[in-house]
């Protein structure tokens, strides 16, 4: 019983979180970030989180007739390990810092991928502290899709940052030049099972860019969090879904129950490499 215990304390320590100092183009590309990072509430507030609980909802004519992806997320924000419950189409998933599994996959995307997505969306402004990340140098632009000028960053790994992920990742951060909240970004995904789920030639290494517009940004308890997004293509001639993220708690207990595999659940495999 020690032994076990031992172990669990061992693999849950492993699994911590290390911040370093990401790699800036320029001081004023850094000045902005943190500009950023303290209109979202401050990066000491965010770290200090144990956990992180959020309901989010995708509305998009591509997801055929269900039309809605509805799942509700537990992250803990000491070692990013997290749960997620799909509730309109009975699916599960967890994710302990190593693996993903799940019972009853219904869900489109790869589980490897699909633990993190809602992750970053939610939490972008102080993931720019996360090792390997670098951020290039920064523009102030006119951008159609914003009412304000916004400062115009753009985010990439030097590394793969987290399993489903791709050091072909980016996100293009546009920063409201006013208030310096994350009005929005261009992303790209490099990641190579979805690449082959959404039938990407097999030439393109990247899905992207698509456009995601923070339309309201809501203060839960001092943190600012994306709370209505729209995404689009970047020339905004075509829409792809509407999201919106609620039902925010923080500090929750988080259920170490679902970090055990049953023997029905599945474990994702796959790794970053197309098919």
């Amino acid at each position: 019983m020690k032994t076990t215990i031992l172990v669990a304390l061992i693999s849950i320590f492993s699994c911590q979180i290390n911040f370093a100092q990401p790699k800036y183009a320029s001081n004023e590309s850094k000045e902005i970030i943190e500009k950023m990072i303290s209109a979202h509430g401050g990066m000491e507030k965010w770290k200090n989180l144990e956990t992180l609980t959020f309901t989010s909802t995708m509305h998009s004519a591509a997801l055929g007739a269900l039309r809605f992806w509805i799942q509700t997320q537990t992250i803990d924000m000491k070692t990013r390990r997290s749960y997620q419950d799909w509730p309109l189409v009975g699916s599960k998933l967890s994710y302990n810092g190593e693996e993903v599994w799940t019972t009853d996959w219904r869900v489109g995307n790869p589980p490897n991928h699909q633990h993190s997505v809602f992750y970053y969306y939610v939490n972008l402004p102080w993931l720019t502290q996360d090792n390997n990340v670098e951020l290039s140098d920064v523009k102030k632009i006119n951008h159609p899709a914003f009412k304000n000028e916004v400062y115009k960053i753009k985010m990439t790994f030097s590394e793969t940052p987290t399993l489903g992920k791709s050091n072909k990742d980016s996100y293009t951060l546009f920063i409201n030049s006013s208030t310096y909240i994350l009005d929005g970004y261009e992303y790209t995904v490099g990641y190579g099972p979805l690449l082959d789920v959404i039938q990407l030639p097999k030439d393109k290494e990247t899905f992207g860019p698509v456009l995601r517009v923070n339309n309201y940004t809501g203060d839960i308890h001092g943190l600012k969090f994306p709370i209505l997004m729209t995404t689009s293509n970047p020339e905004l001639t075509q829409q792809y879904g509407d999201h919106a993220i609620y039902s925010f708690k923080l500090n929750e207990k988080f259920d170490e129950s679902r970090m055990v595999k049953s023997e029905k659940d599945v474990v994702d495999t796959g790794k970053d490499i197309r098919k």
